[in-house]
């Protein structure tokens, strides 16, 4: 509950210091996402979202991309306990709170790409709050997205690292 406190208060903060920004224009289509490599499981780094759900979530390292309007594109993989996978190429739009699904992998190691796909909110709550994590925890600073790539992957690997004070680990 304290997270969705927490995550509500960013998005409205965000919103306000914006200029009352929208979500980004749907009608127009996304330049042309440049798909990164497969995954690999020496690129995959885990990632902490709760301590309540039984599915890992990983980021591919090689695939994290801050892009000029500030959004972050990573590749995310989701695994069940039962051994499914799910793999997304998504973007974060820290200012607005929102994500994309940009392609999804293929069981062949291959993308499907998503045409003009939507501008979702990011949910907190839930068993799998993956994309909350993701923009709560690591990679973004309040409405702003972290500064490169490399800042990205350090607050992956060391929540401690973030200085927006919305986690605050020891």
């Amino acid at each position: 509950m304290q997270h969705r406190a927490l995550f509500i208060a960013l998005a409205v903060t965000a919103w306000i210091a914006s200029g009352c920004a929208s979500t980004p224009d749907e009608s127009v289509s996304p330049p042309e996402t440049v798909l990164p490599a497969f995954p690999t499981t020496e690129n995959l780094l885990p990632f902490a979202v709760s301590a309540t759900s039984e599915n890992s979530f990983l980021v591919d390292t090689a695939s994290i991309d801050v892009v000029p309007d500030r959004d972050v594109q990573l590749t995310l993989v989701v695994r069940s306990p039962g051994g499914a996978e799910t793999v997304t190429r998504e973007a974060i739009h820290c200012q607005t709170a929102e994500y994309r699904i940009l392609a999804i992998g293929r069981r062949d190691d291959t993308w499907k790409r998503l045409d003009n796909p939507p501008w979702r909110r990011i949910e907190e709550g839930g068993l799998n709050r993956h994309r909350a994590a993701l923009a709560l925890e690591y990679v973004c600073e309040g409405p702003a997205s972290v500064v490169d790539a490399a800042s990205a992957l350090a607050a992956l690997r060391d929540r401690r690292h973030l200085k927006h004070g919305i986690d605050k680990a020891p």
